[in-house]
């Protein structure tokens, strides 16, 4: 058969099931055999070799059926014949110069009409049950955020996540630098010993690093940098490739190390002067080809050619345009119920970087606040980018040909303000009030209260008399775990409040889990939950009182705030609700504290630097600090225990080396944190297994025991009494 006979529905059909069917020739064969007759045994065996594989982002829709006029003819074309037809790639046919992007912003206009918030628009998103239940989580917040306000938001600001990249080197800079290095010539040898000299902390630095991988010479000049005036800041600096008021690119791939002088002759210019590039090419492609610097930083080093408008705009839509399909299936959902907001993202680097610029410290490992504080900061970062480039940066560029503009010091003194909205005063203005907010502790936290799934019980069976599941009910001689043993550790999916008669007649009030395993049959009656309690639970006459308590259910038991997070025999167990709060310079101390722990774990034999700037006294200090939050706070009421044993220790604490005394403080800060973990003592002669929070399913003797229903925000709550039910 002639290859030109089939037409163009018949190839793209052709092409599905080779995508479908690829994997397994003689399946696919047979199909096209009997989907296609006329064609030969041979070009059925090339076809089915094709190397078709997987879906892409894009539709048959958007491909082929958007049309908009072609500017030059006004004909209409669809992108994919445009694609053909110009040089131009799919970014481009999106920007303003064609008109797809309107014909597709009309389209999406036409199909998502205004809808009320539902859980069906989130089930119809081809996400994650994870990322639906985060999408879900976050609808309900903006609708209670517009039932407070009384009006849906001007804007609503989306945060992106950093771009997934190789987290956490597997092998430390320092053997990376030592491999490279082995792979080059004899001669090399003298650097291989140099940097055998070096520890993994050193080569963290990135000026040394940086002359590691440049053979110790200027990037600029091809002079010899002085090793032991490495650090001298008037002699050496490290240099941006592209320009930092053009792009937010801190990568390694984006900076070179250079003399003073010679970044001093650059300015803030691209590309480098071309006599310096003649003259360094021959240099640079020794490194690139020794694998020492990336194909990437290779190809800015020695291009010509300045930044095209459209380029500078790709650079600022960076911090302004989101591609990852959940977000903006996030942003999709927000756009259809309150169509009237304008959606905002903001780049998390460039948020972190507007953080470091300004000194606000972030200790994920202290408190929940840093999330409304980073949320805060989205909006402040984000709102600036967008009232000075509005969504649409081409345009930016277009209305203002030859401005300067400077991304990297956007909110040092510039005033930036559209259309009399000003978003930021530079100098002692807008950075006061912001300061102003983020010393704010008056935050509201809230958990996702749910009713648990997943496995029944530990899958392996424990010998006879124990267990806590029957190896089969239905069957006579398995049913009895006297004589045959059972499944341990069965899962609760969630807790219910039962009054019954103890000892004497006493009124009891205990909370009982209900098994995965019965939950459905134990909700289909009254009768039933009853029946568990009495046969499952050994209860004597009990009454349910609250029939559901779902996981992460907020109490506030004689003042201290809990969430119920499971059990362990007839102990629930709990996570402190309390947030932990320390001054300024004790989160300092604690931050770099936390960094060298986490250092640690990679490296066992690790010590502390003077680079890491931790001092004794301050270590000590916070020792006391914590001490004295355990002793005289709200922790007392539930963490008195610890106070003791941190008071009785405090000597040999003191003994240790700072190294020790770092790894006893990320220990204790466990006792603070909102989760499960416990606290090693063991360096200070302690418990291995300290203050992990247990409530007794028993609560008839709590003076005060407060269960909390907090709505998404927390601005609404309802607390039940459970002694006066």
């Amino acid at each position: 058969m002639n290859k030109s006979a089939l037409n163009q529905a018949e190839k793209e059909c052709i092409i599905l099931n080779v995508t479908l069917f690829g994997d397994d020739k003689a399946i696919l064969k047979q199909r096209l055999k009997k989907l296609f007759p006329e064609l030969t045994e041979k070009q059925r065996d090339s076809i089915s070799k094709l190397p078709y594989r997987g879906w892409g982002r894009l539709s048959k829709v958007f491909l082929e059926e958007m049309e908009a006029p072609a500017p030059e003819t006004g004909e209409a074309w669809s992108i994919i014949r445009a694609l053909w037809e110009t040089n131009d790639n799919l970014m481009q046919l999106l920007s303003e110069k064609y008109l797809f992007a309107s014909a597709i912003e009309e389209k999406n206009g036409n199909e998502q009409k205004k809808r009320d918030i539902s859980y069906e628009l989130v089930e119809e998103l081809y996400v994650s049950p994870a990322v639906k239940r985060q999408i879900w989580q976050s609808l309900l917040i903006v609708k209670e955020i517009c039932k407070v306000m009384g009006n849906p938001p001007k804007r609503v600001f989306i945060e992106m996540a950093r771009e997934k990249t190789d987290q956490g080197r597997t092998s430390s800079r320092k053997k990376k630098l030592l491999e490279l290095y082995k792979k080059c010539k004899a001669e090399e040898k003298d650097w291989i010993d140099e940097i055998e000299k070096r520890s993994d902390a050193e080569m963290r630095r990135d000026k040394l690093y940086l002359y590691y991988t440049q053979k110790g010479k200027c990037m600029y000049s091809g002079e010899t940098i002085e090793l032991e005036e490495l650090w001298d800041n008037q002699k050496y600096d490290i240099d941006h490739i592209f320009p930092q008021s053009k792009v937010m690119d801190d990568s390694l791939d984006n900076r070179v190390l250079v003399k003073k002088k010679c970044n001093q002759m650059k300015e803030d210019k691209y590309p480098i002067d071309e006599t310096v590039r003649k003259k360094m090419q021959p240099f640079w492609k020794s490194l690139v080809d020794a694998g020492l610097i990336s194909e990437e930083k290779y190809k800015r080093l020695i291009r010509g050619n300045g930044f095209e408008p459209s380029e500078l705009a790709g650079f600022i839509s960076r911090q302004l345009v989101e591609t990852r399909q959940s977000t903006k299936a996030a942003a999709s959902i927000l756009q259809q119920v309150i169509p009237d907001t304008q959606i905002v993202y903001v780049k998390a680097p460039t948020v972190s970087k507007f953080r470091k610029d300004f000194k606000f410290l972030k200790v994920r490992e202290m408190n929940d606040y840093h999330h409304a504080k980073d949320a805060y900061l989205n909006i402040v970062v984000g709102n600036a980018y967008f009232v000075k480039f509005t969504s649409n940066p081409i345009h930016f560029i277009k209305e203002n040909p030859g401005r300067s503009y400077n991304l990297k010091k956007m909110f040092e003194q510039e005033r930036i303000e559209r259309n009399g909205e000003i978003a930021w005063e530079g100098g002692n203005g807008t950075i006061v009030t912001v300061r102003k907010f983020m010393e704010k502790n008056n935050i509201l936290v809230t958990r996702r209260s749910y009713e648990a799934t997943g496995a029944l019980f530990d899958q392996q069976i424990v010998k006879k008399g124990k267990g806590q599941v029957p190896i089969k009910s239905s069957d006579e001689r398995l049913c009895d775990i006297q004589k045959y043993g059972g499944y341990n550790k069965e899962a609760g999916a969630y807790f219910v409040l039962a009054e019954s008669e103890g000892k004497k007649g006493k009124k009891i009030r205990t909370i009982e889990y209900v098994p995965i395993r019965l939950k459905k049959e134990i909700q289909k009656s009254e009768e039933n939950i009853i029946r568990y309690l009495e046969e499952e639970r050994q209860l004597k006459n009990p009454r349910v009182l609250v029939p559901e308590i779902k996981i992460d259910t907020l109490f506030c038991v004689d003042g201290f705030y809990m969430w119920v997070s499971g059990r362990s025999g007839d102990q629930l167990l709990m996570q402190g609700a309390n947030q932990l709060v320390l001054s300024q310079e004790e989160t300092e101390i604690l931050k770099k504290i936390v960094q060298y722990v986490e250092r640690k774990k990679q490296n066992k034999e690790l010590k502390i630097y003077d680079s890491d700037h931790l001092e004794e006294k301050k270590v000590v200090m916070l020792y006391e600090t914590f001490l004295n939050k355990l002793t005289n706070t709200v922790y007392a009421k539930k963490l008195g225990a610890q106070a003791k044993t941190l008071t009785e220790k405090r000597e040999k604490f003191k003994e240790l080396c700072i190294e020790e005394k770092c790894i006893v403080l990320y220990e204790v800060l466990h006792f603070f944190q909102c989760q499960s973990a416990a606290a090693d003592l063991k360096l200070i002669g302690g418990s291995g297994r300290a203050g992990i929070l247990c409530l007794n399913k028993n609560i008839t003797d709590c003076s005060r025991i407060e269960m909390i229903h907090q709505s998404p925000t927390g601005i609404y709550e309802q607390t039940v009494d459970l002694n006066a039910l």
